[in-house]
């Protein structure tokens, strides 16, 4: 009986087809004289890894969205309950799923390690590194609900990036208006930002019933309007921000300030140190 097939048909039925295991792990299927162009490949339909050459996210092109889901379990290579998804707010995100419940979303020592493409045909991540014959460098979603980069030299395993790594990688674990300040003696701690002070409660994001105390907006008219810097911060998610990425922070700012609704400005990609 058959197990598993790629649903592709040979539309031509003269020239041979010929599946091939490329040196990048990439199982293909294509025509015997036809190199470098592949009726289906495996790089399209990633499981629980990301390798180099590999994309995830969305392929307008080929209508397909791209996605690592962990194995069930530590034996069970079957699909698990944790996915690793690249979601368009405006600006690409990557996003971890538990049962379908976001959980994280990745921060700056993410965007450090992919390529990001962000055009008509796609939105997709990629691992930014260098090819190397000696090493095998891979993006993994664990069963345990962790996202892994590894490098295997050898018979020795590095571990190169760890995400999530602390109460405050939770997705809006202290709710609008806030910020997480994670230290080893506090273990946790959620503060209101400049401008905002305790008030109301909030349920926490990732279904637990119990509430925190939520942080809501001091008095404040369009016209008092003035800003703080605050550093070191993973932004908000862009879900509901407006973007655009053709101005710098001196434009942006002046825009917030003729804007009543804007209450914060920021850059999109601070790479590099930004601007």
């Amino acid at each position: 009986r058959t197990v598993w097939n790629t649903n592709q048909v040979n539309q031509t039925n003269i020239e041979p087809l010929v599946a091939e295991l490329l040196d990048n792990g990439n199982f293909v299927l294509r025509y015997s004289s036809i190199k470098s162009s592949f009726l289906w490949q495996s790089f399209d339909y990633p499981t629980d890894t990301l390798l180099l050459g590999m994309k995830l996210g969305w392929d307008r092109t080929k209508n397909l969205t791209k996605n690592l889901t962990s194995w069930a379990s530590k034996n069970d290579p079957s699909s698990g309950s944790r996915v690793f998804a690249i979601e368009n707010w405006k600006v690409s995100h990557g996003l971890l799923f538990s049962k379908g419940q976001l959980e994280y979303r990745t921060d700056l020592s993410y965007r450090s390690l992919v390529n990001i493409t962000e055009t008509e045909k796609e939105i997709t991540h990629s691992l930014n590194m260098a090819t190397n014959v000696s090493s095998i460098s891979l993006l993994q979603m664990t069963y345990t609900g962790s996202l892994q980069l590894l490098e295997l030299i050898g018979g020795e395993m590095k571990f190169l990036f760890y995400f999530p790594l602390d109460f405050c990688d939770y997705y809006n674990v202290c709710g609008d208006n806030s910020y997480c300040n994670y230290s080893i003696n506090t273990s946790r701690d959620c503060g209101c930002i400049a401008g905002f002070e305790p008030g109301g409660q909030y349920a926490y994001a990732w279904g637990m019933t119990k509430s925190r105390q939520r942080c809501v907006r001091k008095s404040l008219s369009c016209q008092e309007k003035e800003f703080k810097k605050i550093r070191n911060m993973k932004l908000p998610d862009t879900e509901y921000a407006i973007v655009d990425t053709k101005v710098g922070l001196e434009e942006c700012e002046k825009r917030c300030l003729m804007n009543c609704n804007c209450t914060a400005f920021a850059n999109t990609d601070i790479r590099n140190g930004g601007s």
